[in-house]
């Protein structure tokens, strides 16, 4: 009976996929942030850092330049 009930405990964690889409909009949006999960796998990994890298970038063309302004 004590084998039957631990499969109703809750897991620590829940695995999940998730588009690369959804989780640069979120990501974007600020509702989850990079401590938040880890990556499973390299190929993952390399996703995920090539949407921070994006997200990054695009911010950085955002910003004004103020040159000779120090």
């Amino acid at each position: 009976m004590k084998t039957f009930l631990s499969f109703f405990r809750p897991a620590p964690f829940v695995k999940l996929a998730i588009a690369p889409e959804v989780l640069t909009a979120l990501v974007e949006k600020g509702q989850i942030h990079a401590t938040d999960f880890r990556c499973l796998d390299f190929g993952s990994k390399q996703i995920v850092w090539k949407i921070f890298l994006s997200l990054a970038k695009s911010k950085m063309n955002r910003l004004p330049i103020q040159l000779g302004k120090e």
